[in-house]
């Protein structure tokens, strides 16, 4: 399979040369740098020499121990047995050579479901011991810099995998660490005067529970004279934004509020407006869509990001929440979410709309721009919460006298069942109802599965919702039937109250295999590529879709993607930008030319090998 080349930061070219004999794998050396644009892992002889890097890897050499004539295999319990498979290396820093102490080095693999970690000594040396054979995953992070993967070649993407051999040591694990990036400037207020005390939040658009969304990436808080600096940023773009400490501007000169202070809280005249500092973007807008991306590379400081916050009208927004029988709730939250937000209760600045219910049933939520958001309540008198949502519009005064009604959740009950020879201890599974509308307030509710097989999920918000499993490794979600129909891949509606029951849940661990190599013109391994498996039915391209996964090829080449319900895919080789962009369809759809397609039942292992030209 053809694919770009060097040229368009796709092709792996000569910087991509692996040598492989054997199971000792040495002389590895990461380190971020740039080439037009794209964020690559230099090997360390190209940072240090400007030359190219060969990596070796060499077969597995484990350990030989003498036998006495009564040391017999029949006599030892290989389950006492301490694994001796070791990964070690060095962290310096990038920018000086010098070692970086005190780094926490971790892996994680199927084979250590708690992980595994330790921190580089004096000499930037790190060694991982006692592992045994498995998939790793093999990370560096250290305050200031930026958190590094091996073989990671962009900003949040995932690194190549380690696959480790019964006693294999693994040597020369290096990697050079870039200093993270920093962005800093002044926030001001209207009139140009130092704004100390906001709160400043950088964020980045990234892909969260498979859609694109802004999430925070640093924070920091403006000082007297307005200053911020926000440090330890990956390379990439981010935009900034302000909130300040307290909202309310009293009437005094130059909107600077009253003898508390800036922002002091005190009783306004009636006659007065009330206002307020909004949650600002960079530079000086009310609106993500307005706002300006602050661009850095790597290690690299951008300082002068200054803008002035937006002085609004604002409002307060008061009411009583109330139970299903007309009492007052009096325990629990209320919150107002900007439409286009989801429910998190939060928006991306982190200005947070929201109040507690008093012993009363009353909440009051001060400082809202104007703008139509969606109310959320949550009431936890009883045992399970009840919960409310409503749409409310804030224009240009206060809105009293709201009335929210709280009701209980739906429940949803069935049975566990499963498709395998061995049957598991059903007691370690969940059951969740995930919102697919991502408009939930406080935590999903779940529910313990009995040993007979038995659960009952109690206090489901009305809405639309996915039923889900967890906790059972090795399992997977295999089918999901209500009312004679498989919703395994359709979300469910809800009413308040509903008593959804007979609900069966089919766990199988019976679960497809694609495996394979990735190597170029002279059969050695590429790692540079991630494998990409997507339904051929393009109504099931969505977010979080089962049948939508992705394998990174380990320092041998191989690639390996397990879970996959059964159906016919496409499979492919991709070097996407971003984590998680195989979930847009539009990315999906560039895929499909040129792919290749795999049909899986259940339990299949396919294998498939991609040869990449390199030149």
């Amino acid at each position: 399979m053809a694919v770009p080349g060097d040229d368009e930061g796709r092709g792996c070219g000569s910087r991509c040369k692996v040598t492989i004999d054997g199971s000792k794998l040495h002389g590895v050396t990461f380190g971020l740098m740039s080439m037009r644009g794209r964020w690559l892992i230099a090997p360390l002889a190209v940072l240090l020499a400007s030359a190219l890097s060969v990596i070796s890897a060499q077969g597995p050499r484990p350990s030989q121990p003498q036998q006495s004539s009564r040391d017999t295999p029949a006599q030892r319990d290989p389950a006492l047995e301490v694994p001796k498979g070791k990964i070690s290396g060095r962290v310096v820093a990038a920018d000086t050579g010098r070692p970086v102490r005190r780094a926490r080095v971790s892996v994680t693999a199927p084979e250590l479901p708690e992980g595994r970690g330790t921190l580089t000594d004096d000499s930037g040396v790190f060694e991982l011991t006692e592992l045994p054979p498995g998939r790793y995953t093999l990370a560096v992070s250290k305050t200031g810099f930026v958190t590094l993967s091996y073989g990671q070649r962009r900003p949040l993407q995932a690194g190549t995998p380690l696959q480790l051999a019964e006693g294999q040591e693994m040597s020369g694990i290096d990697f050079r660490l870039p200093r993270g990036s920093v962005i800093a400037g002044h926030v001001f207020d209207e009139t140009g005067e130092p704004m100390p005390g906001a709160t400043i939040r950088v964020l980045r658009y990234q892909y969260t529970q498979g859609e694109r969304q802004l999430a925070p990436a640093g924070t920091a808080q403006s000082d007297d004279q307005g200053a911020y600096r926000v440090w330890g940023l990956n390379p990439g773009d981010y935009y900034v934004s302000a909130v300040a400490r307290n909202f309310n501007v009293g009437p005094g000169p130059g909107g600077r509020g009253g003898p508390g202070g800036r922002g002091a809280f005190f009783e306004l005249p009636e006659d007065e407006t009330q206002r307020a500092y909004a949650p600002t973007y960079y530079p000086g807008v009310g609106s993500i869509n307005e706002a300006r991306a602050v661009t850095v590379s790597v290690s690299q400081q951008s300082v002068d990001v200054n803008f002035n916050m937006l002085l609004v009208r604002t409002a307060r927004i008061t009411g009583t929440v109330t139970n299903p029988d007309g009492s007052p709730s009096t325990n629990g939250v209320v919150n107002v979410t900007p439409d286009g937000m989801g429910g998190r209760g939060r928006g991306p600045t982190g200005a947070d709309f929201g109040g507690r219910i008093s012993w009363d049933g009353k909440f009051t939520i001060a400082n809202v721009p104007p703008g139509t958001y969606t109310l959320r309540a949550r009431g936890n008198d009883t045992e399970v919460p009840q919960y409310a949502a409503q749409p409310l519009t804030v224009t240009n005064g206060d809105v009293t006298g709201v009335s929210v009604v709280l009701y209980p959740g739906a429940t949803i009950s069935g049975t566990v069942t499963v498709d395998g020879a061995n049957l598991p201890d059903l007691t370690q599974v969940r059951i969740t109802a995930p919102s697919a509308e991502n408009a939930t307030i406080g935590p999903n509710p779940n529910a313990r599965v009995e040993k007979d097989g038995r659960f009952t999920l109690d206090g489901v918000p009305a809405g639309s919702h996915w039923i889900r499993s967890a906790g059972l490794r090795g399992w997977s979600l295999k089918s999901v039937i209500v009312d004679s129909h498989d919703v395994v891949d359709l979300p469910i509606d809800v009413r308040s109250n509903q008593k959804l029951a007979n609900v069966t849940i089919v766990l199988t661990s019976r679960q497809a295999e694609i495996n394979g190599t990735i190597t170029n013109e002279q059969s050695m391994p590429i790692t540079d590529f991630t494998v990409l498996a997507f339904p051929t039915d393009s109504d099931l391209w969505r977010p979080l879709a089962r049948q939508i996964a992705t394998g990174r090829p380990d320092q041998n080449g191989r690639f390996q993607i397990r879970g996959l319900p059964p159906g016919t895919y496409y499979l492919a080789t991709v070097d996407p930008a971003e984590q998680g962009e195989w979930f847009e369809p539009a990315f999906l759809d560039q895929q499909r030319n040129g792919a290749a397609r795999v049909s899986l039942g259940d339990g299949d292992v396919k294998t498939h090998d991609f040869h990449i030209s390199t030149r």
